[in-house]
């Protein structure tokens, strides 16, 4: 799928507000996943379909404010069956990106655990050695 052909977020010029903060993925209010492939994603459930909720803050999502880009995309995909393939494709992109993601922090934290136990190895070596030259010194 052509990532360039699809439009852009709006862009906020002052910041995030404070109803635009992230809101974590343990958080409680999180209870309803946004697609089958990506139950780790939840957004809240109410009245309104999961759809209709903004991924990172939780905020419902204003349609009218976004009906352009819905325009663009109804253009982009004229047929429910494209847009749900769409869908999926991206649903299965953002799965592989967060696995990617957590294999890269697991490696890092491996990595990390490896010098760590270097550097206590090291300390040890040197209080040892530390240790040996003080005995050995005259008084």
């Amino acid at each position: 799928m052509n990532m360039s052909r699809l439009p852009s977020p709006p862009s906020e010029s002052d910041g995030p507000a404070p109803s635009q903060e992230p809101v974590p993925l343990e958080s409680e209010i999180r209870t309803t996943p946004i697609h089958p492939l990506l139950p780790e994603i939840r957004v809240p459930s109410g009245d309104r379909p999961s759809s209709q909720y903004h991924p990172v803050t939780c905020q419902p999502l204003n349609i009218e404010e976004l009906d352009s880009q819905i325009q663009q995309l109804r253009k982009i995909y004229p047929s429910k069956a494209a847009a749900l393939r769409a869908q999926e494709d991206i649903a299965k992109e953002v799965k592989q990106r967060m696995e990617e993601a957590d294999r890269k922090r697991n490696e890092v934290q491996k990595l990390l655990e490896k010098k760590t136990k270097e550097w206590d190895m090291e300390y040890k070596v040197l209080s040892k050695y530390q240790e040996l030259k003080a005995s050995e010194l005259p008084s």
